[in-house]
């Protein structure tokens, strides 16, 4: 039976307002090419990505800008792609795709004619956080005055709070359904075999052969000079702390997906799922070890919906006893390159560390000594010598993001920062408790747990280290945390006094 046609009032005036627009557009990048022939694969390039973004505003899935933007960290951000701008950031390739992103998440709310949410407490959370460090930063400069970390200030504010930040708020308002879910997962996959690849040729160039070198790409990776862990396994970063990050989560997202999926890709991602712990183990991050085993045992606990799940934490540990046991020689050892955990001078600096930062805490307990200026205290700090805060590790940076936020934030800021996780860990309970225990699709409780495990996983590496300055695995997280927020809106009952624009084209 045919379906009958239904007339779309306003249509016929919407769409000759968007041929007119691509039109234009496509006069300006011709006028611009002929005034200028040099410009015009500038502007020729400028005119397919507008149609490009253009069409995918009107017919694709919007959410996965997002994850294209925080991937590119871990594949285009090339040191010698960039373009310089005095006394503000150097514009890389993924800062150019989150302006990119943020052009056609805009396109998108047009077209749609979508109601933007500011809604949520945990919004308000995350506004009051951001407003009160920029407002910090501003009064204490945007410039670190200490030689290496002058970009602290501004390069941890915007980088790491304020892009994130506004992916996540974009995304919320942009979520819609259950598929959007799975395509970030499989996206997620996808970019973990490139990892994977590069994990394990690093690990192979520095054990075995240097021949293997040659199948790195891109190689910008091999440069001694570009980044610092050149014996450890560390990806495409400049650190290996982000692949540590990245494939500790990925392990759990295969579990998952295993769980749902059907078919060949099934089977490639129990393959995938096999060959990451020992890519986590070529990183040489302890912290990761640590985020891994803690990941484990809460997706052990609560994604299992059998009443055999404290069974098999229980064997868990037993597994985990036995290869203790089993390689305690080597882990003894402070070679890490042999999974040695020994070595003592990381834990005497942030012994150090931590003392630093209760000093500092006494004397600016509210506002702190300015976000970013952590360094900038220590220098000007007078300490004596045979005390533990006058001890030279070599290391300067706060390695705990809660201290960090003591120290340059102060208490005002580290509350800030505990009630955006709380109301984020509160929204995913909320989002838990009302999928029914039975629900078999992508959004299910496990779903829920997968985020804990994302969490969990995040908050181990944040208590080894300053994640603020890894912008990877920051937009990764937030990015992961938005989904628990829109999926909990989506389950709300519809306020009558808010109806859902349709699409324009609907209409």
């Amino acid at each position: 039976m045919k379906k009958p046609h239904t007339h779309h009032p306003g249509r016929e005036k919407f769409e000759p307002v968007l041929l007119a627009a691509v039109l234009f557009v496509a006069a300006l990048a011709v006028g611009v090419g002929l005034a200028c022939p040099s410009l015009l694969p500038i502007s020729l390039l400028a005119l397919l990505g507008s149609t490009v973004m253009f069409y995918w505003a009107l017919r694709w899935d919007v959410t996965l800008w997002a994850w294209l933007w925080v991937l590119s960290y871990g594949l285009l951000d090339w040191p010698g792609w960039k373009l310089e701008l005095a006394g503000f950031f150097n514009m890389t390739v993924p800062r150019f795709i989150f302006l990119g992103a943020i052009l056609g998440y805009c396109l998108y709310f047009l077209l749609h004619r979508r109601v933007i949410r500011f809604d949520k407490p945990i919004l308000w959370a995350m506004l009051a956080l951001l407003v009160y460090v920029g407002i910090n930063v501003h009064i204490t400069g945007w410039v670190s005055s200490v030689k290496g970390v002058e970009t602290a200030p501004y390069f941890r504010y915007i980088g790491s709070l304020v892009l994130p930040f506004a992916m996540f708020f974009l995304l919320y308002n942009v979520g819609s359904s259950e598929k959007q879910i799975g395509r970030a997962l499989i996206l997620l996959t996808i970019y973990g075999w490139y990892a994977i690849y590069i994990g394990y040729m690093q690990w192979v160039a520095l054990r075995y052969t240097v021949a293997a070198r040659a199948l790195i790409w891109p190689g910008y990776i091999n440069d001694p000079e570009y980044g610092m862990m050149f014996d450890r396994a560390r990806g495409a970063f400049a650190i290996a702390s982000p692949q540590a990050v990245f494939l500790t989560m990925l392990f759990f997202v295969d579990l998952f997906l295993i769980r749902k999926l059907r078919g060949m890709y099934r089977a490639a991602l129990v393959l995938q799922a096999i060959l990451i712990p020992a890519a986590i183990f070529f990183t040489g991050i302890r912290s990761a070890f640590v985020a891994f085993i803690a990941c484990a045992f809460v997706w052990v606990l609560l994604a299992n919906r059998h009443r055999l799940a404290w069974a098999k934490a229980a064997m868990l540990v037993l597994v985990l006893t036995v290869a203790t046991s089993a390689m305690w020689d080597r882990l003894a050892t402070t070679d890490r390159a042999t999974g040695g955990v020994a070595a003592r001078g990381p834990i005497v600096a942030r012994q150090v560390l931590l003392a630093r930062t209760w000093e500092i805490f006494k004397e600016a307990p509210i506002a702190g000594v300015g976000f970013g200026h952590f360094v900038d205290k220590v220098y000007a700090m007078e300490r004596d010598p045979a005390s533990l805060t006058g001890m030279y590790t070599g290391v300067l940076v706060e390695h705990n993001l809660l201290l960090n936020m003591l120290a340059e934030t102060g208490a005002i800021g580290l509350l800030l920062t505990v009630l955006v996780l709380v109301l984020l860990f509160r929204q995913s309970l909320q989002l838990y408790r009302k999928l029914p225990p039975g629900a078999s699709g992508i959004l299910c409780r496990e779903f829920v747990v997968l985020f804990w495990v994302v969490m969990a996983n995040y908050l181990t590496d944040a208590m080894f280290r300053d994640p603020l300055w890894d912008v990877f695995s920051t937009g990764l997280f937030w990015c992961f945390s938005a989904y628990m927020v829109f999926c909990n809106r989506l389950l709300e009952p519809q306020s009558l006094d808010m109806p859902i624009a349709e699409p324009a084209w609907t209409r």
